[in-house]
């Protein structure tokens, strides 16, 4: 083990309600459910705490979401455990690269904030003009 592992804590976790506290506290994540076809878990919750991002190429639970950070820089694919391994060293040992992709999650979830009140503003008009249509 190499003397900058040595000092490296991973914690694995498999519980739900916990995750939010365990990124915040984290340097790097990886969002699994992504690397076999179960689709991968929610990668906005480390997005928006500002956490590099590394998942698996799995995504049909949040495509979009999924091809958003990649796209922006925030996020990262991996294929397997090596690479995944890879990654994360290569992560740690670059602070610059994480705080740009942490800051590349955090701005790509706040300029999507607000979708419901958009949604609403879309939807509204059309709830009042079917109301005054007879059927």
């Amino acid at each position: 083990m190499s003397a900058s592992c040595a000092a490296c804590e991973v914690l694995l976790l498999d519980s739900l309600g916990e995750l939010l506290d365990f990124y915040a506290a984290a340097d790097v994540a990886f969002v699994g459910g992504s690397l076999v076809t179960v689709g991968g878990h929610n990668l906005l919750e480390p997005a928006a705490l500002g956490v590099p991002i590394l998942t698996g190429p799995h995504h049909h639970n949040s495509e979009e979401i999924a091809r958003l950070l990649i796209a922006r820089g925030a996020a990262q694919v991996v294929h397997d455990g090596a690479e995944l391994g890879g990654r994360v060293g290569a992560l740690l040992a670059d602070p610059a690269e994480r705080e740009r992709m942490g800051a590349a999650g955090r701005a790509s979830v706040d300029s999507n904030r607000g979708a419901l009140a958009k949604l609403l503003a879309l939807i509204e008009p059309l709830l009042g003009q079917g109301a005054q249509t007879p059927l």
